[in-house]
């Protein structure tokens, strides 16, 4: 009985982390809605006052705004059991033929250096969210790099980011002095987790449909199949997985990374929707990742994946098999959404919902330079006319303009005898003798 009481708080503890990463990614990867940044730069073009005064307010929502980020499309959700497989068959034969020592030893300097920006960024939002909800402002500082008047290099600092950067750094260093713990290795994993929703995202539900249903067959072909994916998970000694002790044994249970990121992507994407339906709801207010809105199909998402990661725990308990846990999550986190939009009759908006990354400066300018000032502008309306007056200058000096024929005058007359001398009159001249 002590041992299944141990397995059960495992489970639960294996359940508990792997919401951890998914929520905090879900909402890291918010972003404020394409309509509301098109309306606040019209907005700003017709008072720059804002620019030049500085705005507090504006300048943190380019925080939330500015994170690099990766958009998956149908196309990449098709190939990506067949990477998979590659890199899956790869350490396979590399712990069969090499030993694991040296693959630990490499993927754990890999891990610890990518741990660093994982936990400075991770750490870096819980602290500023908890200074925001108890009313604690936090400078932002902007370095900004421009080229003329084109901005080409933003890179906003939070205060929270500058103090947390020594501990993102000692936390992953000592990953593999201390013998590699499992606690510093689950808080490398969730940190790595929460980042990759952060960044990855899913363009629309097409895409999250298709990459739910070919990992669903890759996950079932590798555990069921072969022993290839099971070996792999207990040769490798990487945070690519969550541990939790079975009671006060040396066993473990794990959930694989993938089982969390991958689920995690859709209702990260589902969140993302909640925001766009409530854009277009209120067309006019000025929503933002950090405005109320409804959040229906997050929160059903979410249930589904508890749901399924339960009735994978179950089984495997049952079983006594390691399952593969894309067997239960996908079909849950596929139906859960689906099932919601067509009681809400929104299958056609959910279906056309794309989250693919649009350039709001095609359609204003970017107002994130100082616009330039009345005298600058005259001077370039000067210089345009200088210009075009130039080119009519050269055009007139290429172009020939006919002359007349010279008109000759007809002095005949001068030469006529008279009639009184019979000699000719001579042309009297303006000289005088």
């Amino acid at each position: 009985m002590s041992s299944d009481t141990g397995l059960y708080t495992a489970y639960i503890s294996l359940g508990a982390q792997a919401l951890i990463p998914i929520i905090l990614g879900s909402f890291q990867s918010l972003k404020t809605p394409a309509s509301v940044l098109a309306r606040r730069k019209k907005s700003k073009r017709r008072d720059n006052t804002l620019l030049l005064l500085g705005n507090d307010d504006d300048e943190d929502s380019e925080l939330d705004d500015e994170i690099f980020e990766e958009t998956l499309g149908w196309a990449d959700s098709l190939v990506f059991p067949i990477f998979g497989s590659i890199a899956l068959l790869g350490l396979w034969a590399l712990l069969k033929y090499v030993g694991p020592e040296w693959i630990n030893f490499v993927l754990g300097i890999y891990f610890s250096g990518a741990g660093m920006f994982a936990v400075q960024t991770t750490f870096s939002s819980i602290v500023t969210y908890i200074l925001r909800i108890s009313g604690q402002h936090t400078p932002t500082y902007h370095i900004r790099i421009s080229s003329g008047i084109r901005q080409i290099f933003h890179l906003p600092i939070s205060l929270p980011s500058l103090a947390l950067v020594p501990l993102s750094i000692i936390l992953p260093a000592l990953y593999i002095p201390l013998g590699r713990p499992w606690l510093l290795s689950n808080l490398l994993a969730l940190c790595l987790g929460t980042t990759t929703l952060a960044i990855l995202r899913l363009d629309s539900f097409l895409t999250a449909f298709i990459l739910l249903a070919v990992l669903l067959v890759y996950d079932i072909f590798w555990v069921f199949a072969t022993p290839v994916m099971v070996t792999v998970a207990k040769g490798i000694d990487a945070p690519i997985k969550i541990l939790a002790p079975k009671s006060h044994t040396s066993d473990f249970a794990m959930l694989g990374l993938g089982d969390i990121v991958i689920p995690g992507l859709v209702i990260a994407l589902c969140l993302r929707f909640d925001l766009h339906r409530a854009a277009l709801r209120y067309p006019k207010a000025d929503l933002t990742p950090r405005s109320r809105f409804g959040k229906g199909y997050f929160l059903v998402a979410l249930t589904s994946y508890i749901f399924g990661l339960g009735t994978t725990m179950v089984v495997m308990h049952y079983t006594r098999h390691a399952q593969p846990a894309l067997l239960y999550l996908s079909p849950a986190c596929t139906l859960g959404p689906i099932f919601l939009a067509l009681a809400r009759r929104e299958f056609a908006l959910l279906w056309g919902f794309s989250d693919a990354p649009i350039d709001i400066d095609e359609q204003v300018r970017d107002d994130t330079i100082e616009p330039p000032s009345e005298a600058a502008q005259r001077a370039r309306e000067a210089i345009k006319d200088d210009n075009v007056a130039e080119v009519a200058k050269g055009v007139s000096e290429h172009v020939e303009v006919p002359t007349p024929p010279p008109v000759e005058e007809d002095d005949s007359w001068m030469n006529e005898p008279t009639e009184a001398g019979g000699k000719a009159r001579k042309r009297k001249s303006g000289k005088k003798k």
